[in-house]
């Protein structure tokens, strides 16, 4: 039996934790986490800020919708290509290293981009300089992404993880919601070559921040054979509470969806001009800062074991209920609620990972994490999308609000003590 099997059986049954936690200041304020906290932001402001700057030149360039999607194809691939080979790197090597590496693959897309544009012109860049600029990127967040979410609880102490790991869902949420208006600002007054070039920068901060941390890294040992992806999926397995994890993890993923890809119809229905499409991703983005707050106060203790159920519950019941409204307010005020729940999942779901898996396995879960919450929203896109060209969107939010609902049932601590491993019990008994 492993200590991390057993470990995610007493999180899951006591009532308290030991150790004095920090409040959510004191984190923010300590050397090495609070600097991962404002680096990461900026990183991942920059990489939304590259994201828009792309599709609209893509989008100046070739005038197809599917050349913008393309884009964003090629920055999210390499997350999946590469996760049997960075996650068990995440375990075996510095993370700290890992995500500095990763930042330099950033700079050099985003700042190569920048430089093309300075030496040939925005109107005369191809959607293939584009494209090549947008994979390196991706890459980039494909090779630190594991490490980058294993290494939050190498900074904080046991009693303070469901608190990190809260604060840490901020700059995620803080880059969605600001990236893309502060990357539009930038290049309608700058030009895209200076967004991206501010893009390039917040990387390149992340990147000093990541090697400072680095220095104190040890290189983390795998302790399952060698390190091995397929043995990370064969401690999955092993315990099915990590499984039902990374099940909510996936309902959190695809119902951040709608916003998206729902967002033209639904104004569309309401009668409403394309501004209510930014109000409508405004109100998700809005309350999945919201969430973030709130986390930061479920995140110790029994109140963790419950914020996976409850924030899933919340962001299905605020899809469900969108088409019963037919005022473009109570639209936004649904999405407002389901953002809530979305970042209370997310940080939910992720704390109690990172509390369940032992070191040693976390970078190759984390690898499955991030497949887990990015790799199914291509899934969730063209679920929505044939739905509500066959039966409308009211029925595309619906269906795929109550299945995230029903998800957060599988997720009730209830659940989650019963798909502990048997051996996990006894000996903690």
């Amino acid at each position: 039996m492993h200590r991390g099997e057993h470990l995610a059986h007493l999180l899951l049954v006591t009532t308290g934790e030991t150790g004095v936690a920090r409040s959510s200041w004191q984190l923010l304020v300590d050397r090495r986490f609070g600097s991962f906290i404002v680096g990461k932001t900026l990183a991942f402001t920059g990489v939304w800020i590259h994201n828009v700057v792309a599709v609209v030149l893509a989008w100046q360039i070739t005038g197809s919708a599917t050349w913008v999607a393309v884009v964003s194809v090629v920055q999210f691939v390499p997350q999946i290509v590469l996760a049997p080979i960075v996650g068990p790197l995440a375990d075996r090597s510095s993370r700290g290293r890992l995500v500095a590496y990763g930042r330099l693959f950033c700079i050099v897309g985003s700042g190569g981009l920048a430089l093309w544009i300075w030496i040939v012109g925005a109107d005369a860049v191809s959607i293939e300089a584009i494209l090549l600029s947008t994979l390196v990127v991706g890459t980039g967040f494909a090779v630190s992404g594991p490490a980058m979410q294993a290494m939050v609880p190498d900074l904080v102490e046991r009693s303070e993880v469901g608190r990190a790991v809260a604060l840490d869902s901020m700059p995620t949420m803080f880059g969605r919601a600001a990236g893309p208006a502060i990357g539009a600002l930038l290049a309608a007054v700058a030009g895209p070559a200076v967004a991206l070039v501010v893009a390039a920068l917040g990387h390149l901060v992340f990147g000093a921040v990541a090697a400072v941390i680095a220095r104190g890294d040890a290189a983390t040992s795998a302790a399952l054979a060698d390190g091995r992806f397929r043995d990370g999926l064969a401690y999955i397995r092993r315990n099915p509470v990590v499984m039902l994890l990374l099940a909510g993890v996936t309902a959190v993923g695809m119902g951040a969806d709608p916003v998206v890809t729902l967002a033209p119809a639904i104004a569309h229905d309401l009668g409403g001009s394309d501004a209510l499409v930014g109000y409508l991703g405004s109100a998700f983005g809005i309350g999945a800062v919201l969430g973030s707050v709130a986390s930061t106060f479920l995140g110790s203790g029994v109140r963790q074991s419950w914020t996976p159920a409850v924030g899933l519950t919340i962001l299905g019941l605020g899809l469900v209920v969108v088409p019963f409204v037919s005022s473009p307010w109570a639209v936004c005020a649904c999405f407002l609620v389901a953002g809530v729940g979305f970042t209370i999942a997310f940080a939910g779901c992720t704390s109690l990972l990172h509390r369940v898996v032992p070191s040693t396995m976390r970078g190759r879960v984390m690898a499955l994490w991030l497949i887990a919450f990015m790799g199914t929203r291509p899934i969730a896109a063209v679920f929505n999308g044939v739905v509500a060209d066959a039966f409308g969107t009211g029925a595309a939010l619906v269906s795929l609000g109550l299945a995230v609902a029903l998800t957060g049932l599988l997720c009730l601590p209830v659940m989650l003590r019963r798909s502990t491993p048997a051996e996990s019990s006894s000996a903690g008994s």
